[in-house]
């Protein structure tokens, strides 16, 4: 994973983009103004984190697990309580 930080764009980028061999991901998107030959002009700044497409797939299982584990202890907490009750 590649993050670049502060990147600027004229146009409001997606979330989350890909291309054939990389998935883009934008956080903290803002809104700013800078002046560019005198003129105020409207931009928007972000953080880009820059996955390879693999990476990003095993990124988010690992992500998707740890959720589904917590979900599950919540659960059985919930349920303990429940029978204990």
């Amino acid at each position: 994973m590649e993050k670049s930080k502060a990147v600027k764009s004229f146009a409001k980028p997606k979330d989350v983009w890909l291309d054939k061999y990389h998935v883009y991901v934008a956080e903290n998107i803002k809104m700013i103004e800078e002046e560019i030959n005198g003129n105020k002009e409207k931009q928007y700044e972000f953080d880009l984190l820059t996955y390879d497409k693999d990476e990003y797939i095993i990124t988010e299982m690992q992500k998707n697990k740890q959720e589904n584990q917590l979900a599950i202890a919540q659960l059985a907490m919930q349920m303990g309580g429940i029978q204990n009750g």
